[in-house]
Parts: structure tokens; sequence; C-alpha cells
């Protein structure tokens, strides 16, 4: 396995110069910081997601060896083709989700569409492993994005926090079943995405970049894209849950956002 070094011959991590990278859900957000962050240290990337205009437009703005695939992930024949032509892979990114937001409210008023939208997330990323599983390279890895109300009770995300909590619990069971293919969950905290309006992500700004928040500092799609290289270039972390969130989860619980 090769390791890359940086000035004065410090390790930063195996190198992944010419790996494949397939990413569901890199058409924008987390997904597409990653690709550009994976092209930009040499690996092929491979994003799929439901619209190819968007695909395309994405394709674009990632300088190096990128390919694309139209597929949702709710679609598994579909998503299963999109994944199978990537060939061997290397390293699977899972960022892909629905309008999040939109299933955030009290238990009384949720629908029974609201919570099958909820579910949907963990079905996709069930539906992408399975599909990929048979394709991973021995000493690959799998990033999945989870989400912060899965580790910290709040109000209106009662269905939301269960569906993150899982998709956790599918990560960190998947390193057990995969390996030694090494699989990890992500937990990131609020991220400036266009999973937001412009004016929920004004908000959200001021209030990140304020006390309330220890880091001060509003997540980018970039911090967390960082934070995925470094689950595929460390050989010797698996199972793990990296929460990258700014101190979202140690701040007092009387604060809201």
């Amino acid at each position: 396995m090769s390791v890359e070094r940086g000035e004065g011959g410090q390790t930063l991590g195996a190198s992944i110069a010419g790996q494949t990278v397939v990413i569901v859900g890199g058409s924008s957000g987390i997904g597409l910081a990653t690709a550009r962050a994976a092209a930009g240290r040499g690996a092929r990337v491979v994003l799929i997601a439901r619209s190819p205009g968007k695909l395309e437009a994405a394709a674009r703005t990632v300088a190096g060896d990128v390919a694309v695939a139209a597929a949702d992930m709710l679609d598994p024949r579909a998503l299963a083709g999109a994944i199978g032509g990537a060939g061997a892979i290397d390293h699977l990114v899972l960022t892909a989700v629905a309008d999040e937001v939109q299933r955030i409210g009290p238990i009384a008023g949720l629908t029974d569409d609201q919570m099958e939208r909820s579910i949907d997330k963990l079905r996709g990323f069930f539906f992408a492993a399975r599909a990929a599983a048979p394709a991973m390279r021995e000493r690959g890895s799998i990033a999945i994005i989870s989400g912060a109300s899965g580790l910290k009770p709040t109000r209106g995300m009662s269905v939301l926090g269960a569906i993150n909590a899982a998709v956790t619990s599918f990560a960190r069971t998947l390193a057990l079943e995969l390996a030694p293919v090494r699989v990890n969950a992500i937990t990131p905290g609020v991220v400036d995405t266009p999973l937001h309006s412009d004016a929920t992500r004004a908000e959200l700004r001021r209030w990140a970049e304020s006390a309330d928040l220890p880091a001060r500092h509003f997540g980018r799609p970039e911090d967390i894209a960082q934070a995925i290289l470094f689950l595929m270039t460390n050989p010797y972390v698996t199972g793990h849950d990296l929460v990258i969130d700014g101190g979202l989860l140690i701040r007092s619980p009387e604060v809201k956002p």
C-alpha cells in the first residue's frame, strides 16, 4: 500500500491515486465536495444521483477523472446497474438524502408519508451497500453519512433521529460483516448545503457563528469531505462513528439553533 508524505516526510495516509471512489449522492453538497477532494488526490470518481442534468453539471466542476451514472437510490435495479458499471470499487461514500428537513415535526402531526420518506435514507443506503459489497476491494472502505439527531434527542425529530441511529448501527455492523473492508459512519452537525433554503441558511449561519456553538463555525461540505478522505486513507479506523459537529452535541441542551 503506497503512502503519501508531506514536507519533512511526515505520513499523511494511504494514497488513493488511481483508486475508484463511488459516491451515491454526488451531485451536490457533501457528496460533490468529496468528489472534488478525491479527484484532487488522483482518484477516479463515479458520481451517482437521480438527475442526469445535475450530475453532468456537477461533473464539470470536478477537476480530474470523473464519470456519472444516473440512478435513484430507491430503485434497487437501477442503482445496482449504476454501481455495477463502476467495476471494482475501492471506496464507497453514501451521502444521498431526500429533503430531511421536511420530515421534522411533532409526532402527532407527522403523516404516514413523512414517516416512510424518513425511512428512505436507510432503505437507499441498504440498496447501495448490498449492490456494492461484491465489488469492494479487500482493503477498501465505506463511509455512510448519519446525522446528529441520532445521538442527541431533539424535539420534532423522533423518527428522523431513530433513522439516523439505525444508519450508524448499520455502518458499524457492516464493519464486522464486510471486514477487512472498513466501514464507518460520519455524524455531521449543521452543514451549509442546498438542503436548506437561502433564508434558513442565513439564520443557521448567524446561530453557528455565535457563542451558541462552541466552534463558532458554520459547517461546510468541505469540512465533512476532509473527514471522509481521512476514513478512506487511514487503514486502522473501522466500525467508528466520526462526529464532526462544531460542538453541537456538547452544547447546553436548552440552547436551540
